[in-house]
């Protein structure tokens, strides 16, 4: 059976280690809902969360600008920066190495799991308006969570 090809989503030619603000969204295997709630993340969701948080420990150049752990995704905006030492430090590497990460540690837990969907999304952040835009994207995603499945909106406003 030949199988359709799969559409490139990385802009060919761009150089993924440009300094850049960059917008993405990493999705769980077949969106399975493994990090809990968007209320309250579970213990897998948390381990997805410290590990994220520690990419700028591990990579200086690069920064986590605003994130969202949802149950079967992450959106982050991170930032890369000029250094002399960025080499062999793209995006791409970046993100292959978290979900790698993420995976190695949550194989005790679920052994034998495929945790992530191959690839990930992103949009190259241009100017100062569509910052705004994703930040805001971002910031609604729990809300937009819940409208877009018609669930009853939690009581504790500090959800959103």
């Amino acid at each position: 059976m030949k199988y359709p090809e799969r559409k490139h989503t990385r802009i060919s030619g761009y150089d993924y280690a440009t300094p850049n603000y960059y917008f993405v969204t990493i999705c769980t295997h077949e969106k399975q809902c493994l990090f809990g709630s968007v209320e309250q993340l579970n213990g897998y969701g948390q381990i997805a969360l410290e590990l994220l948080l520690e990419i700028p420990n591990r990579y200086a150049h690069a920064s986590i600008d605003k994130f969202v752990v949802m149950p079967n995704h992450i959106h982050a905006i991170i930032v890369l920066r000029e250094t002399p030492q960025r080499a062999g430090q793209s995006l791409p590497v970046i993100l292959a190495q978290y979900k790698s990460a993420v995976t190695k540690k949550l194989a005790s837990y679920l052994p034998g799991r495929k945790i992530w969907q191959k690839s990930y999304y992103d949009r190259i952040i241009r100017n100062e308006q569509m910052y705004r835009e994703v930040w805001q994207y971002i910031d609604e995603n729990p809300l937009r969570w819940y409208l877009n499945r018609g669930l009853p909106l939690p009581d504790s406003p500090e959800v959103f």
